[in-house]
């Protein structure tokens, strides 16, 4: 080989041991005969645990429970999740709880959660559209529900609370109002309480009926009769026509410990009412009555009491001059504990 040749082929390699070392962080191979390959992307997968939701029927104005669906990035790249929305011709119908954020890394998953809050009667339909940088984006979750509406009946009000009352001991009546302030007759299918503490209260009027015409109003009254101290709830449950969901009217009281007393009246010319006295050891009762005026009837109940004390008591039967009888036989009794 020439010596001229010879220096050229060497400015060559220098050149190419160059440029290979200027481009080494690009990972190209600069070996005779060798595959470039610049480098692999790592896709994205996009999977949701349903496609659709379709949710029971909802009375107009009132929210569903929300209904949870997943995401699962089932690829091997990070999933972009640029958008995340609510579309479609009823999408205000529909509320939208997104706990997913804008990226999720491979083999992750976030949650959505959906609730169906009609504003009108009917089909409602609406869907959640997923943007992201996964295969078949825009993605989409169909949503679908029907609105109902109690055409016009109005329930007042919605709760009932009866405060504290002394257990084994029945509160006044309260009352709900059932209206009709549309144009047509509605049937009122059925009522009924239930709930924790559903014998505590009771239904002692109704005036309903089966049908309640147009511009009408009707009442059902209920008492509170604790069985035992503390909290006590229950619902009464109103179905206004077969079709629609029944309306729980919420019920709640405390019951407070106490004594009942109650004795035979007497048979004495003049007797006017009785006194009653109490203490906390036998044999000494107080001086002065637990009652500020004679009692007219045969009953008494000692609310001033504590739950898991023990309490004594006698009775003085009153005249008209203000005489008092002697102390009856002594009484006791034992408030319990809860």
């Amino acid at each position: 080989m020439e010596a001229g040749a010879l220096q050229r082929n060497r400015g060559k390699a220098a050149l190419l041991a160059l440029v290979c070392a200027a481009i080494t962080l690009l990972s190209l191979s600069c070996g005779g005969g060798g595959t470039t390959q610049v480098g692999s992307s790592l896709a994205a997968g996009f999977s949701l645990s349903s496609n659709q939701i379709v949710f029971a029927n909802q009375n107009v104005g009132s929210t569903s429970t929300p209904q949870l669906i997943t995401l699962t990035n089932v690829g091997s790249g990070v999933l972009d999740l640029s958008g995340v929305q609510l579309t479609g011709p009823d999408e205000s119908d529909f509320k939208l709880t997104n706990n997913c954020g804008s990226s999720l890394a491979a083999s992750a998953q976030c949650t959505l959660l959906v609730a169906f809050s009609p504003n009108a009667a009917g089909s409602r339909i609406a869907s959640v559209v997923f943007t992201d940088n996964a295969a078949g984006s825009p993605q989409s979750l169909s949503l679908t529900g029907t609105g109902i509406m109690l055409t016009g009946i109005s329930i007042h009000p919605a709760s009932l609370s009866f405060g504290t009352q002394p257990v084994a001991t029945t509160s006044r009546v309260q009352i709900i109002t059932l209206s009709n302030t549309g144009s047509t007759s509605q049937s009122i299918s059925g009522h009924s309480i239930s709930g924790a503490n559903a014998s505590d209260f009771a239904e002692v009027t109704d005036t309903c009926g089966a049908i309640l015409a147009a511009g009408n109003a009707c009442v059902i009254g209920v008492t509170f009769t604790p069985s035992a101290s503390g909290q006590r709830t229950a619902s009464l449950n109103i179905t206004v026509n077969a079709s629609s969901s029944p309306q729980a009217v919420s019920f709640t009281g405390t019951g407070s410990p106490d004594v009942i007393l109650s004795w035979g009246a007497s048979y004495s010319p003049g007797v006017v009412g009785y006194d009653i006295y109490r203490g906390s050891a036998s044999g000494g009762e107080s001086s002065t009555p637990l009652n500020p005026t004679p009692i007219e009837g045969t009953k008494y109940v000692d609310e001033n009491v504590k739950a898991g004390a023990t309490y004594y008591y006698v009775l003085t039967s009153v005249g008209a001059d203000g005489a008092q009888s002697a102390h009856s036989n002594e009484t006791e009794a034992t408030v319990p504990s809860s």
